[in-house]
């Protein structure tokens, strides 16, 4: 479907895999990629799988296009948070699987999932924004205050610290830390095919109504952030 990822449709099932051969860092052209597939899952499938490449989900925004700085990073950030968004007001499951690191934009989609795989091993999880010198964006507070442990929120959010993907359980940003992704991604799809997909594509935005004003309004709050 493109250099940038793949994508497969099996039993009602599509995968968008991840793999632009390094960081999968996310460019205007994976966001067109990403949501090339995604209008293609949309049309299609029951259940959506977004995965990454063996080693990495993703390391977040590709760093040349944002430290262009200006009108160019803003509005590849604010893609990021729309991407986010599309996620959340999708009215279908969506599990994603990481084989490895879970950095910056890529770990706010995984808080943006229905369901959350990490795999065990030498991995950070997290958000380095802090630790990089980068500001961090509203809508990024407004997505990781309910999703994050309380408890771990400071040291996550403000002081950028990473974890490791068992941590990463009981800070929030995974549902489980495994050895076999594809047993659990093979588990989690199951699950979803024995509930009602119709209640839960009524239940989910049922689920997110409080947080999804919040989430925009931080997006157009963002569009005045000072990058680069």
């Amino acid at each position: 479907m493109s250099d940038l990822l793949s994508y497969d449709l099996t039993d009602d099932v599509a995968t968008i895999h991840l793999d632009d051969g390094k960081a999968n860092a996310f460019s205007n052209l994976m966001f067109d990629a990403i949501n090339a597939a995604m209008d293609k899952a949309d049309a299609e499938a029951k259940i959506i799988v977004i995965r990454g490449r063996a080693g990495i989900f993703s390391a977040g925004y590709n760093l040349k296009e944002l430290m262009l700085g200006g009108d160019t990073a803003v509005q590849l950030v604010k893609r990021g948070s729309d991407f986010a968004v599309r996620m959340m007001e999708t009215r279908k499951p969506i599990i994603v699987a990481g084989d490895g690191h879970v950095i910056a934009l890529g770990a706010f989609l995984f808080l943006a999932a229905d369901y959350r795989i990490g795999k065990n091993g030498p991995f950070q999880v997290g958000l380095p924004e802090t630790a990089n010198g980068l500001p961090m964006h509203n809508f990024g507070r407004e997505l990781a205050r309910p999703r994050l442990s309380q408890r771990h929120f400071s040291r996550a959010f403000i002081n950028g610290e990473m974890f490791t993907p068992d941590a990463a359980v009981e800070v929030g940003y995974l549902d489980e830390a495994v050895d076999d992704v594809d047993a659990a991604l093979a588990k989690s799809i199951a699950f979803f095919k024995t509930i009602s997909l119709n209640a839960f594509a009524m239940n989910k935005p049922r689920g997110h109504q409080t947080l999804m004003p919040g989430l925009k309004q931080a997006i157009a709050d963002d569009l005045d952030i000072k990058i680069g």
